[in-house]
């Protein structure tokens, strides 16, 4: 089972002296809070060039693992409005990142966002950049897939085809896209009468950013 390990923003640690000179420097500058990050980042590499010479090699590769943390929370933070507003009477959680502690060196984002309306529906917004199963998902878009299963369907998403699934019995359902050959979007839905409220929001997410945001 995959853990969910949010995204270590600031929010949720005690902000470094580094950090904290940083964030000065940027508001007296007018940098924004990104630039102060990244500078924040170039002291802590230092820091670790200085451990290394000093051969104090577990608190260097411990400094080094934060550092990649903190790169990732970065990346996924610069993906963060691709993920669309909840639709009118539901509400929206903080993005999430799914990342396991041994893919923090990896090139994947793999990040969730969910939303919930009253009573029991519920959606669950899955982006995932370099997946590793992407080429699998779109396996399932094959008309010999397809005609296997009859809840499913393709429709139009943003210019991009979604595959849709929707059981009407359970209350389920489901909308993937794949992005090129390596990201995956993936809605899941529990509690909801059709399969439209999942279309609409897959609708609205931006696939352009998707695609060329940077540091993706």
């Amino acid at each position: 089972m995959r853990t969910r390990i949010p995204p270590p923003s600031l929010a949720g640690r005690r902000p470094g002296r580094a950090l904290l000179v940083a964030l000065a420097l940027a508001a007296a500058l007018g940098l924004p809070a990104p630039a102060a990050r990244a500078q924040e980042i170039d002291l802590q590499l230092q820091e670790i060039r200085t451990l290394v010479r000093e051969k104090r090699y577990p608190l260097a590769l411990e400094s080094l693992r934060l550092v990649a943390r903190q790169i990732q929370d970065q990346r996924l933070e610069s993906l963060g409005p691709a993920f669309p507003p909840a639709p009118p009477g539901w509400t929206a959680e903080p993005a999430l990142s799914l990342l396991e502690e041994d893919e923090t060196w990896s090139t994947r984002i793999h990040a969730q966002r969910s939303y919930a309306a009253p009573g029991p529906a519920r959606i669950d917004l899955l982006l995932d950049v370099h997946s590793p199963f992407a080429a699998t998902a779109a396996l399932a878009f094959n008309p010999l897939a397809l005609a296997a299963d009859p809840l499913s369907s393709i429709v139009a998403i943003a210019g991009e085809r979604g595959l849709v699934r929707h059981n009407p019995d359970t209350g389920e359902g489901e909308v993937s896209v794949v992005l090129g050959r390596e990201t995956l979007v993936r809605l899941t839905g529990r509690g909801i009468s059709s399969p439209q409220v999942l279309i609409d929001l897959a609708r609205r997410i931006d696939f352009a950013l998707l695609l060329a945001a940077p540091g993706r």
